[in-house]
């Protein structure tokens, strides 16, 4: 009795062993897939999106211009001298002063320069006579073809000789050959000339042209007749035309020559100040960018973070196009962006963010 006693409860043991540990390997399973399940929770709940503000920028048509420094200078300038040889008689303009064009500059001595141009007429006139005859005698055959070219030529060089003897006497006073302003003198009353002597200096201030070089990399970019403007030394803006563009580069610094006409009624601007050159270049989309906004690369480049459809971030290189301390004109960007605005220093390229919008 004692050992079925015993028999029953080893059987009954077992199955209750079994059971447990048949119950057990199922919780295990369970439990391992659900501490997995409960580690992926945590997980994603422990990994919470960066906050940043963002700001909607629109790009608007920005005309980028080149501004160089440079001067003005007179439209023409000429040094005026003398034909002929002679002593000066009077000084007929005012430095300084504007004087229309055929306006006398200078008068020399007459000296015998009129009686040689009475003298040449009546030259002309004697051989105009000999020539007629010649060629009446000529016509009737008591004259020969030889006599008659004979006479021919010496009309031929009285005629030479009267139009030098005007012309010197012509020469006896020296005139404006163009509107122009007596810059400077170089003679006095009384100076003894020789043919070729410099007198005086003439310029032309109406139009006047502002002179600059600029950089080599914004040739291809300046045309001439295009529109442009100076900024005089007075603060005044005047707008003028482009009237020419060196071929040619300055070897020691590579820029070009650029002139361009403004008008100067009244002379009022005078040669040689200081202008500043503001050519306008062609028009492209832009974004005004707060200087504070920007970032850098490890590379060292330049750019901004923004935020996309998805949420986010993204670095783009701009390229600078103008603008000033605070504000910056850029240039290479889409036509709408979210600029993150504050934040950017916490996030990096590929970043998801929870983005806040600008009030």
């Amino acid at each position: 009795m004692k050992l079925r006693l015993n028999l029953s409860f080893f059987i009954a043991l077992t199955i209750l062993v079994l059971a447990a540990a048949w119950l057990t390997s199922g919780q295990l399973g369970n439990t391992e897939d659900n501490l997995t399940n409960l580690n992926v929770n945590i997980e994603n709940k422990s990994v919470k999106r960066k906050k940043v503000q963002v700001r909607e920028s629109v790009s608007f048509p920005y005309s980028p211009k080149i501004q160089v420094t440079g001067e003005t200078h007179a439209s023409r300038k000429i040094i005026a001298r003398t034909e002929i040889a002679g002593k000066v008689k009077q000084l007929n303009a005012t430095r300084g002063k504007i004087i229309t064009a055929g306006a006398s500059i200078l008068k020399l001595e007459d000296e015998d320069y009129p009686e040689k141009a009475k003298e040449a007429e009546a030259r002309v006139k004697q051989r105009e006579i000999e020539f007629a005859a010649a060629n009446k005698l000529t016509k009737k055959g008591f004259r020969s073809e030889t006599k008659y070219a004979e006479s021919l030529a010496n009309l031929q060089q009285a005629r030479a000789l009267k139009k030098k003897r005007q012309q010197d006497l012509a020469n006896t006073e020296i005139v404006a050959p163009f509107e122009a302003v007596i810059s400077d003198y170089f003679v006095e009353i009384g100076d003894v000339l020789k043919k070729g002597d410099p007198v005086a200096e003439m310029i032309d201030l109406e139009p006047i042209l502002v002179k600059a070089f600029v950089s080599e990399k914004y040739r291809s970019s300046i045309q001439q007749g295009m529109t442009a403007h100076g900024l005089l030394i007075d603060g005044s803006k005047r707008a003028g035309k482009i009237r020419y563009i060196s071929p040619v580069a300055k070897k020691s610094t590579r820029t070009f020559k650029v002139e361009l006409e403004i008008s100067n009624k009244g002379n009022k601007i005078a040669e040689g100040t200081t202008a500043e050159l503001m050519i306008p270049l062609t028009p492209r989309a832009a974004h005004r960018i707060s200087a504070s906004f920007f970032s850098l690369t490890s590379n060292g480049d330049l750019g901004i973070k923004v935020v996309d459809q998805s949420d986010t971030v993204n670095f783009l290189p701009v390229k600078i196009l103008g603008g000033s301390d605070k504000e910056i004109i850029v240039g290479g960007l889409p036509d709408k962006l979210r600029v993150i605005t504050v934040g950017h220093g916490f996030v990096e390229p590929g970043d998801k963010v929870q983005i806040f919008k600008e009030n």
